[in-house]
């Protein structure tokens, strides 16, 4: 179809519907079916004539990408006319009735609930998987280019800066310039925006669904810059902290959703719909006691994205991708689905939480999680030899490293106990470890590539092992003289932390050169100032939490090395410490707290408000006699634990309840 003149040729506007910077949106009828449809018209009143051209082709793209896109979730483009001569550049599409997304909110008091949300994002997901199977990236997902027909249908709108293959090689799209709505942008959109992929949009609708529960987009400042500073490098306040009746699992699906790299993110945007629906699924089968808006209480367990050490450890998706089965369905799958205590099999009995029914607050009630014993195994080697004092562990990326202060080695296993090996030490290496030799084990961290970092309580230096295991080299704590090192973790960033007891601090190196950058410690006097740190780990969002058993506290450090909080205390009561040793954090920023010789596991929210704990001494499943060290694996939610007084080690699920 040709459009001559000042007409649009077998269409008759009826009215204006819209108008934007370079459009204007009609209403119109298709003389030759009656039908009504919408005609999409570019002007260039508004627009600078040196940049005419540009937006030509971005109109054409705009046209062309949409028209090619068939499906029920997705605006359909029926017609298309551009015209150089007449200087016509329009394209017919069906006609909405409904409104978008932005009203929807605005009716809806702000913001909808998560069981509100689903039918609207599940639809979304559809059209945008499908976008994404025709290698086409939308770039700019908002509530303006959302819209919900009269009958509850949903449609993706405006593909204007849609990036397809057919584009690639054109200069439209420029290295460096960001494209989409700022608020809803993804950070490697507003650093590279040409070599965006779908993982952009998964992003963005993060975002709109961070604004669709909580009534405001997640990343905002005053002002261009400080907005930019937020999406690059800024965490957003998780929802439910923001908003404590969504419950934490919904929570989690979402800031998957945000994470600043690409890789960290949803493997595709269906994954995220399915963590989301199973976030719902999980709340309607154990809901929140806490909420009082019960549809509000729904959340995800995070999927597993830690990067397996067995190839036949994945399986196969529907749409011909890989995702890995859960360490939980794996353990379950090879049949290992009962505690084995020295290679006999034992019923699992239920952690029972510490106090759980005692003094609780309506909150705890909510954010209670317990915890069930899973699998017990306690030897290592060929000859199945029994551990004798399993004090440190670590467990990351398929791989769990277990020292033994008694022996002084480090044994290599699976993530269901079957040993692997152990590491190796290289005498004939020209070293001060005499290469990687340990007196006394006391801290375990392993990097995404495998290498394990040791530290020894008896000396300043960090061992580090490759992926084998064999002992590569080691980094001297220059700054901490003669002391030895009590704890030590790694952080996304490359960064390693390791506990000082002699100067009271922790110190900051760059763990692939091994320099020496800072230290961190809270001022004398303080609440977070150390006696004796020791245990360490890194969260999501970088913060360092660091067991002070000189104080019996938990001591936290933002990502930049500023003292945040400290809590705890020294005592057997709820939420106080009898020599805790170590602290991890899931994904879901829960914290927990390994407390030694009160023979238990304190967990704890992202504040430090304490939820519940479990254990007591004994030598049941789910029982322990002096822990000494946990990890925990929070793609998978499970959890390690080194039960040292019963030459030990208990593998835990941790049930999002």
């Amino acid at each position: 179809m040709t459009a001559a003149g000042g007409d649009f040729g077998d269409y008759e506007i009826l009215c204006e519907i819209g108008r934007g910077g370079m459009g204007i949106v009609y209403q119109a009828r298709d003389k030759r079916d009656e039908r009504i449809v919408a005609i999409k018209q570019l002007v260039f009143n508004n627009i600078d004539p040196n940049k005419e051209q540009e937006f030509r082709d971005r109109f054409k793209r705009e046209a062309a990408t949409a028209a090619r896109l068939t499906h029920p979730n997705i605006v359909t483009v029926f017609d298309v006319c551009v015209d150089q001569q007449t200087d016509k550049y329009f394209y017919v599409m069906e006609f909405l009735e409904g409104h978008n997304l932005r009203r929807e909110l605005d009716v809806k008091g702000g913001r909808l609930s998560p069981q509100q949300w689903w039918p609207i994002f599940e639809q979304v997901v559809e059209g945008l998987s499908f976008a994404h199977s025709m290698n086409v990236v939308h770039r700019d997902v908002k509530p303006d280019n959302i819209f919900i027909l009269k009958d509850g249908t949903v449609k993706i709108t405006d593909f204007g800066i849609a990036r397809t293959a057919d584009y690639e090689q054109t200069q439209l799209t420029k290295t460096g310039v960001m494209m989409g709505t700022l608020a809803y942008v993804s950070p490697e959109q507003l650093q590279d925006a040409k070599n965006v992929d779908h993982r952009a949009d998964i992003f963005s609708l993060g975002v709109v669904s961070y604004e669709a529960l909580s009534g405001e987009v997640p990343f905002t400042g005053d002002g261009i810059a400080q907005t930019i500073v937020k999406i690059v490098s800024q965490e957003e306040t998780p929802l439910h902290i923001m908003l404590p009746f969504i419950d934490v699992r919904v929570s989690a699906s979402i800031s998957k959703a945000l994470r600043k790299r690409a890789r960290e993110r949803y493997r595709t945007i269906k994954d995220f719909s399915k963590e989301y629906e199973q976030a719902l699924e999980e709340a309607d089968r154990i809901p929140s006691s806490q909420s009082q808006q019960p549809t509000d209480s729904h959340a995800a367990v995070p999927s597993a994205t830690e990067a397996s050490a067995k190839t036949e450890q994945q399986t196969t998706r529907a749409d011909g991708g890989s995702a890995e089965l859960s360490m939980l369905d794996r353990i379950k799958s090879q049949g290992i689905d009962t505690l084995r205590v020295g290679g006999k099999p034992a019923q699992p009995t239920s952690a029972e939480a510490h106090q759980a029914t005692k003094n609780r607050q309506p909150h705890q009630k909510s954010e209670y999680m317990p915890i069930r014993p899973l699998h017990i195994f306690d030897s290592h080697g060929k000859h199945q030899t029994k551990l004798v004092e399993p004090a440190v562990l670590c467990y990351r990326s398929g791989r769990l490293a277990v020292a033994d202060t008694s022996t002084r080695k480090i044994h290599l296993y699976t993530y269901d106990g079957r040993w692997v090996g152990d590491c190796t030490f290289r005498d004939s290496v020209d070293s001060r470890t005499r290469g990687g030799f340990l007196t006394k084990p006391s801290g375990l961290a392993i990097d995404l590539r495998g290498r394990i970092y040791a530290c020894d309580s008896s000396d300043p230096y960090v061992r580090i092992y490759d992926s084998r295991g064999v002992f590569m080299k080691e980094i001297c704590n220059i700054q901490g003289k003669d002391g030895g090192l009590q704890g030590i973790a790694l952080d996304s960033t490359g960064l390693l932390f390791v506990s000082d007891m002699v100067n009271a601090c922790i110190q900051v190196f760059q763990a692939d050169l091994g320099l020496w950058m800072r230290k961190l410690s809270a001022k004398a006097g303080s609440d977070g100032a150390f006696q004796l740190p020791a245990g360490l780990a890194a969260d999501r969002v970088n913060q360092i939490y660091c067991v002070d058993y000189g104080t019996s506290r938990i001591v936290v450090f933002n990502k930049s090395g500023a003292y945040v909080r400290s809590f705890g205390g020294k005592g057997s009561a709820q939420g106080l410490f009898n020599v805790p040793r170590a602290v991890a954090v899931d994904n879901n920023d829960k914290i927990y707290v390994l407390d030694s010789l009160n023979h238990r596991i304190q967990i704890f929210g992202p504040t430090g408000e304490w939820f519940s704990s479990f254990g007591g001494r004994g030598s049941d499943p789910g029982k322990f006699i002096g822990p000494s060290d946990l990890s925990i694996d929070p793609a998978n939610n499970l959890m390690y634990v080194a039960d040292k007084g019963n030459q030990r080690i208990q593998v835990f699920e941790i049930c999002q309840s």
